[in-house]
């Protein structure tokens, strides 16, 4: 199941980036393109400090690369966003953020602001996740690279009243959710595996039907040399439809100067799947941005 999963994700990419370059190797006037890397760097230290502190170094890295064609009625959308971060606190090194994300979309014009569109979304993680206890043997695995994973395919209507603004209504979507590993798992009192992201024990794949998903994106510079890029995400799944999954991914990257930068990141996510909750992870960095 792996070696499928994997094969699958790999093609679906290589046939996405294979088209993409034999469009831009035959016209590349009709292509928009942006690319971002960065990497920063953090550090706490404390000495003697009455009111207590834990020393803490971070570094982290991302790479982000966006491909928009449009010609006559056809867009083509194509959105890559790597980011991998890492903690030490003097306990060991731990990841602070962890994020693959591609999305394509492939649309027609129906009038000036509304196209029909279709596309596939995908996103998983790069290393192991690990609920930490007081010394590593109580450290319990809850993520991996594949585990979980989301592939979300949808067809739908595009409303864009702006170019830096845009809402896809798509009352046909499926999303596949991928457990490959089983140390991920939960287990109960007697040391049974329980379901993981919505995925029964003895599976490693789960499809749900959705019977609304609505994604909004938002991407434009606010002020001078700084940018916000917002993405929402609404899966009404037709099996529970009193508890919809919700998303929010925010980044904010405010230019010092050609090659440095401020980034804040805010990742807000309720799916009963995963916990009754909302989840929050957040970070903060300064250090190196180059844009191209």
């Amino acid at each position: 199941m792996k070696k499928h999963i994997s094969l699958f994700v790999a093609f679906a990419l290589l046939f996405s980036m294979n088209l993409f370059a034999q469009e831009v190797k035959k016209d590349t006037s009709y292509w928009k393109k942006s690319s971002q890397f960065g990497a920063n760097f953090s550090n706490a230290q404390f000495s003697n400090f009455v009111a207590g502190g834990q020393n803490a170094t971070g570094f982290n890295v991302f790479f982000n690369t966006k491909g928009e064609y449009a010609k006559d009625k056809t867009t083509w959308v194509n959105d890559l966003q790597l980011q991998y971060g890492i903690l030490d606190n003097g306990t060991g090194i731990r990841k602070s953020i962890d994020r693959i994300f591609f999305d394509t979309k492939v649309g027609r014009k129906l009038s000036k602001t509304w196209s029909f569109v279709g596309g596939v979304n995908f996103q998983t993680q790069f290393t192991a996740g690990y609920t930490y206890g007081a010394t590593s043997d109580k450290d319990i695995k809850i993520s991996s690279l594949f585990a979980p994973a989301f592939i979300t395919e949808y067809i739908g209507l595009e409303w864009k009243p702006k170019p830096f603004f845009n809402v896809v209504f798509a009352p046909g979507a499926m999303r596949q959710t991928i457990v490959a590993d089983d140390d991920v798992r939960p287990r109960n009192a007697t040391g049974q595996m329980l379901p993981a992201y919505g995925v029964p024990v003895g599976k490693s794949l789960q499809n749900d039907i959705g019977i609304m998903q609505i994604v909004a994106t938002f991407d434009k510079d606010i002020a001078k040399n700084v940018n916000l890029k917002l993405r929402y995400q609404l899966f009404m799944d037709a099996k529970k439809i009193a508890n919809m999954d919700n998303r929010l991914d925010a980044k904010l990257a405010a230019k010092i100067n050609k090659y440095f930068s401020a980034t804040f990141d805010l990742i807000l996510l309720y799916d009963d799947d995963q916990s009754f909750q909302i989840q929050q992870a957040r970070n903060l960095g300064l250090g190196f941005l180059y844009t191209f």
